[in-house]
């Protein structure tokens, strides 16, 4: 890709998606007053708007609302210790997400696989 050139739109390639990429601008407490660690600041939000849907996309169309799961791109730093404790102790570092950047604005290029339901009725 020529670095002078910025992309407006894009169309994804079979079962690949672009969404926004809303982030959360706070740490998300509780109800115990805890930090939920997987809605730190900076984090991707599990909810985003889809933009763009490639040709083999099935029940998933352009707007619609829905949940991902950042986790399946965390990459996560592991000890030297038992694998009991490298499954419940490695923290995640970060994640590892596809960006695609559109007319100077971050979205996330991820595949249909990559939701877990559309929203079809919500509350604010």
């Amino acid at each position: 890709l020529r670095k002078s050139m910025k992309l407006k739109k894009i169309k994804p390639l079979y079962t690949r998606i672009v969404t926004t990429m809303d982030m959360y601008v706070e740490d998300q407490t509780s109800a115990g007053g805890l930090i939920d660690v997987t809605k730190l600041k900076q984090g991707i939000k599990e909810y985003q708007t889809v933009i763009a849907v490639g040709t083999s996309v099935r029940n998933i169309k352009e707007g619609d609302i829905v949940c991902i799961n950042p986790d399946r791109y965390a990459v996560r730093k592991f000890s030297e210790n038992s694998i009991k404790n490298d499954i419940l102790e490695n923290a995640v570092t970060r994640y590892n997400f596809n960006v695609v950047k559109l007319e100077d604005k971050d979205y996330l290029l991820l595949d249909e696989a990559d939701v877990e339901f559309v929203v079809e009725d919500w509350d604010d």
